[in-house]
């Protein structure tokens, strides 16, 4: 089985460098841009899917629909963005100022983070990862799999995956993983990463704006 997973491209949001989670805000011009470009790579590649998954937050299900018919997309409530509760929409640098702890805990400490106020923890969103990769590995062993996801949500579901600690998942955040890009994780009684990040087709990249 091969799954490739991606993340929703480039929000207004993302531009004015806010913290998105559960809040959403349209897709931008070179996100739109970027979502064809990746759909002209599928088509060049011949990728097809049996399966394509995306969460129901707009900009993820948006940036599906620009890459396929939407009635192939199979929305799925657990690949919801992690819920950064009362700091949702909030500018990055006024978070550094301000909740400089549980900011700096949640993308470089996750062993210590516990949840912003209103907010997710980890474990809340490896629950959710958990149940999600346990219907996937029911699906046919030749199943061609597209996951449509957000960029907490991307790190924690290639970490469990993986098997990595909390303490490790800096390994997949930094840099934060491009919208549009492509990892791809073979299944084969376990999961084995093939490629990470592949975005040498796409017009504009994402800001490592998290650090």
């Amino acid at each position: 089985m091969n799954i490739y997973l991606t993340r929703h491209s480039k929000t207004i949001w993302n531009t004015e460098l806010r913290l998105q989670g559960r809040g959403d805000s349209p897709l931008s011009e070179d996100g739109k841009a970027n979502a064809y470009a990746l759909k002209e790579y599928l088509n060049q590649s011949h990728l097809d899917f049996d399966y394509i998954y995306a969460s129901p937050i707009k900009r993820s299900y948006d940036t599906a629909c620009l890459l396929f018919d939407e009635s192939r997309i199979i929305k799925d409530e657990r690949l919801m963005e992690m819920d950064f509760g009362e700091l949702e929409g909030q500018k990055i640098h006024e978070l550094k100022d301000n909740d400089k702890k549980i900011y700096d805990d949640l993308w470089n400490h996750p062993e210590k983070f516990e949840r912003i106020p209103g907010g997710e923890s980890y474990d809340d969103v490896i629950r959710r990862c958990q149940s999600f990769l346990k219907d996937i590995e029911k699906l046919e062993s030749n199943s061609s799999i597209l996951v449509m996801t957000h960029g907490m949500y991307f790190i924690v579901l290639l970490a469990t995956m993986l098997h990595l600690d909390k303490k490790d998942y800096i390994k997949i955040n930094h840099p934060v993983v491009d919208g549009c890009s492509l990892t791809l994780v073979e299944y084969r009684n376990d999961y084995h990463l093939i490629y990470y990040n592949k975005h040498d087709y796409l017009p504009h990249r994402m800001e490592d704006i998290y650090n």
